[in-house]
C-alpha cells in the first residue's frame, strides 16, 4: 500500500499522526507468500478505499496486508471504532437486548459439553459485558475485556459487570484456571490472535472449552463483505487451524447460529483443550491437505457477487459488538 493510499486512509478515520504500515506473514501458518484477493474494500456506508486484503498461499487464511503497527489499533478501538463506523458512544437498548439474549442462547447450548454445572468463564472482546450476565445468575464465575473504553465503562457503571477495559494481549491470567472461554466477533479485530490465544491456552484448565465465533459466511459483494475494521476473516477450516495451533481439539464447526438470528454471516468453532498433544502436528496437518486453496476462494466471492449485484453494494457491513 503507498503512502497516498495510507494518508487517504488516515485522512478518512480522522487520525493526524503518520503511521506506517508494513507487510506481514501469514498469521496462522507463518508463510511469507500471500496473494492479494481486493484491493478495494468497504470503509462504513457507501464508502469505499484502498486497504489490500490477501490469501496465504498455503493454507487460504484471509487477512490485511499490509498491517499497520500496535500503536495504531490500540488508538483506533479506543478513540476512534465508535465514533467513526457507529457514532455511538452509550450501547442503545436494542444492542443491550441482544447482547443478553445472545448469552442466554450461548448458555443453554452449551450445557451439554460441559462437564460442570457451575465453572470460571472469560469474554475476550465482551463489550458491555452482558452475554456472561446468563452465566453469572447460574453461579459461575465469570470475567471479560475489551478495548472499546466507552462501552466497557457503561457495563460496570451501569451493571457492575466484571468487565475492564483493556487490549486482548494484555491479559493476566491465572494459570489453569477458566473452564470456559468465549470469543466472539473479536479474533478479527485484535492486533495479535496468536497472543490473544497463547495466552488463553496458559490459562486453560485440561478438556475446558474453547467457543470462537466470527464472521465467515459472505452475504454480499466482495468489496461490501471486505471492511477496514476486520484485519482478518476466518473461515470454519482456518477458526480449526487456529484452534488447533494453540492446542485446542475442535469438535463443532458450525454455520448454524448458536447465539440466534441477529448474527448475519456467522460462523462458529467448539473446541475442547489438549495441549501440545494436538499442536505438535500442525505444519503436517496443513501440508497433508487441511488447507484452502485461492482458487476456491475467490470462485466463492465470485458466485457471491454474481447473486447480489443488484443489491444493497454495502449490505456486507457486519455490526461485531
Amino acid at each position: 500500500m503507498n503512502k497516498k493510499n495510507i494518508k487517504k486512509y488516515l485522512n478518512f478515520l480522522g487520525v493526524s499522526k503518520n503511521y506506517k504500515s508494513k507487510k506481514i506473514n501469514c498469521e496462522i501458518c507463518g508463510n511469507k507468500k500471500s496473494k492479494i484477493i481486493t484491493s478495494k474494500i468497504s470503509w462504513g456506508k457507501n464508502k469505499f478505499g484502498i486497504l489490500p486484503v490477501c490469501c496465504c498461499e498455503r493454507c487460504g487464511f484471509l487477512f490485511q496486508n499490509p498491517r499497520f503497527g500496535r500503536e495504531f489499533y490500540e488508538k483506533f478501538y479506543s478513540e476512534y471504532y465508535r465514533k467513526k463506523i457507529y457514532k455511538n458512544l452509550v450501547p442503545s437498548k436494542d444492542f443491550l437486548k441482544d447482547q443478553e439474549s445472545r448469552g442466554v442462547k450461548i448458555f443453554n447450548f452449551i450445557q451439554k459439553y460441559l462437564k460442570k454445572k457451575r465453572g470460571k468463564m472469560l469474554d475476550v472482546g465482551c463489550s458491555v459485558g452482558l452475554m456472561f450476565k446468563p452465566f453469572i445468575k447460574k453461579g459461575w464465575i465469570c470475567e471479560g475485556n475489551d478495548p472499546d473504553y466507552h462501552y466497557v465503562k457503561y457495563g460496570v457503571e451501569k451493571y457492575n459487570l466484571p468487565v475492564k477495559f483493556l487490549q486482548a494481549e494484555k491479559m493476566k491470567l491465572k494459570k489453569k484456571y477458566f473452564d470456559l472461554i468465549l470469543i466472539a466477533g473479536s479474533l478479527e479485530h485484535c492486533y495479535d490472535p496468536n497472543k490473544v490465544l497463547s495466552l488463553c491456552a496458559k490459562a486453560s484448565k485440561k478438556d475446558s472449552i474453547l467457543i470462537l465465533e466470527a464472521r465467515g459466511e459472505p452475504r454480499s459483494t466482495m468489496k461490501a463483505y471486505f471492511n477496514h475494521n476486520h484485519h482478518r476473516y476466518f473461515t470454519l477450516n482456518s477458526l480449526e487451524l487456529i484452534m488447533i495451533k494453540h492446542g485446542w481439539k475442535p469438535f463443532l464447526s458450525t454455520m448454524y447460529p448458536i447465539s440466534g438470528p441477529t448474527r448475519e454471516g456467522g460462523i462458529w468453532c467448539l473446541g475442547k483443550f489438549e495441549g501440545k498433544s494436538i499442536s505438535k502436528n500442525f505444519q503436517s496437518l496443513i501440508k497433508n491437505g487441511k488447507h484452502e486453496t485461492y482458487e476456491s476462494i475467490i470462485h466463492k466471492f465470485k458466485y457471491y457477487d454474481n447473486i447480489n449485484k443488484n443489491l444493497n453494494p454495502d449490505r456486507g457491513d457486519y455490526r461485531n459488538k
